[in-house]
């Protein structure tokens, strides 16, 4: 294949990845939510997916696909408390909104803490994989 031919190809597998990727969270959510299923009927296809975006999004960071010029702390924080916001929130009205009954104080917070050590760990190692991804390529560079 010739470089125009491997650059159609690349954008067709990543177009199409990206389609089997939302299918099957639409699948999850469409189970989870309107069929009433269990988490453990479909919890093989959540951790497929969970591994694959977070492999996916941290090759990214660390081949400079994605470039992440400085961030500082005040930025990576603000990264953070968005993503336990918007965790928080589908958490609740997942568990609260949805299903009935609700589960009470203490049980939602202890959903709570899991989606904040979850995320923690999430920007610990997409930090981790820019951080290195930035430090190959300024390798590369001076080589």
């Amino acid at each position: 294949m010739d470089e125009r031919s491997k650059q159609v190809a690349y954008k067709i597998m990543a177009i199409m990845y990206l389609l089997t990727i939302l299918s099957m969270q639409a699948i999850v959510l469409y189970r989870q939510f309107a069929l009433g299923q269990e988490l453990r009927d479909f919890e093989d296809l959540a951790i497929i997916m969970t591994v694959n975006s977070l492999f996916l999004i941290s090759a990214l960071l660390y081949f400079g696909a994605i470039s992440i010029r400085k961030l500082s702390i005040k930025s990576i924080l603000l990264i953070y408390l968005l993503l336990v916001v918007l965790g928080s929130a589908f958490t609740y009205v997942k568990y609260n909104l949805v299903r009935s009954p609700g589960l009470s104080f203490m049980e939602l917070f202890d959903k709570l803490i899991i989606v904040f050590a979850i995320l923690g760990i999430m920007m610990f190692f997409f930090i981790m994989f820019s951080y290195l991804g930035k430090r190959r390529l300024d390798k590369e560079i001076e080589d």
